[in-house]
């Protein structure tokens, strides 16, 4: 491991957890150094997952002549996932406020600011932004060799609610890279290799812990939507993977959805995996047999709420202070 501190601790420390993206690493770090925060502040941990592209290398090459208060390079066995591997640098991050990162994925201007300024009037300790996906779209009629030769850039703005933990439980609106106080790392919050939505299982880890959400209603963050990036592999994993969510976070979900869930791992021909990146949490909806009494208790109470923009529920007060707070920036 390569590393080097200059003094205190950070304010803020990024986890770029990577594997054979040395191509992006460059643009990665130059829109980090860009969000205008002294680089004093920044410290900067690069965890590489056994690449054989030289990024390790150069890694150490570009953060080196940054002027960070702190960086390393931290190499590990192969492992696969990116889950296991920002939990590497989370273990040794020292600032106040922690951030993942991607190397594929680009902070645009004032994320850092604009989080910050979230977290410290709110109280709040994640702070999220909106999303600017981005993805190459093939331009018809020009091809040498069946190959597109000239491609398309799209790009499409997502601006996420407020946040509510009936709509966590429903569909994961937070991105990979939000920004958020060490006391959600050190109250247990992990990446968990039990299911391949890693990042969904992170937040909603976090709210049963009593963590308070701040939404920055701007598109701040830049995430590329890639056919050989990890997350096209997990979405073809998608019932399983929102099943074992659901498993490993229990107090987190009514009943009816544990029972859906725990029937979506049993192969049973009831439990449907439901609509892509989306868990059920209407009884309606979950599927149960009609004779079936979901066991686990008595089902959490729900009460009907228009406001929601995407999901028309909102959980019940005591539910709500129970499963994570809000605090809309």
């Amino acid at each position: 491991m390569k590393s080097q501190s200059f003094g205190g601790a950070p304010r803020v420390s990024v986890v770029i957890p990577n594997h054979n993206y040395a191509r992006f690493l460059p643009e990665c770090l130059a829109a980090l150094l860009a969000q205008g925060l002294a680089p004093a502040e920044l410290e900067v941990i690069v965890v590489d997952d056994a690449s054989t592209d030289g990024s390790a290398a150069l890694a150490r090459r570009l953060l080196g002549g940054c002027g960070l208060g702190s960086w390393r390079v931290l190499e590990v066995a192969r492992v696969g996932r990116p889950g296991p591997v920002r939990n590497a640098g989370l273990e040794l991050a020292r600032g106040e406020f922690l951030l993942c990162l991607d190397p594929d994925d680009l902070l645009l201007p004032d994320f850092l600011s604009a989080s910050l300024e979230a977290l410290e009037r709110t109280g709040a300790d994640v702070a999220y932004c909106g999303i600017v996906f981005e993805e190459q779209g093939a331009i018809a009629g020009e091809a040498v060799h069946a190959e597109v030769v000239r491609r398309e850039v799209i790009r499409r703005e997502v601006i996420p609610p407020g946040y509510s933990p009936l709509l966590l439980a429903n569909q994961n609106f937070l991105p990979s890279a939000c920004l958020m106080r060490r006391g959600v790392w050190d109250d247990g919050a992990r990446y968990r290799s039990t299911t391949a939505y890693e990042d969904w299982d992170f937040w909603v880890q976090a709210a049963l812990h009593g963590a308070r959400f701040a939404c920055v209603g701007r598109a701040l963050f830049l995430y590329r939507l890639r056919p050989d990036g990890y997350s096209a592999s997990a979405r073809s994993e998608d019932g399983v993977a929102k099943a074992r969510i659901v498993v490993g976070n229990p107090g987190f979900f009514p009943s009816w959805t544990r029972a859906w869930a725990r029937g979506v791992l049993r192969g049973e021909a009831w439990a449907k995996p439901f609509g892509r990146g989306v868990i059920p949490v209407l009884r309606e909806h979950a599927g149960l047999p009609q004779k079936a009494a979901p066991a686990g208790g008595a089902p959490a109470r729900w009460t009907l709420d228009s406001n929601l923009p995407t999901l028309p529920l909102r959980a019940a007060t005591g539910d709500e202070q129970r499963n994570g707070r809000s605090e809309d920036a």
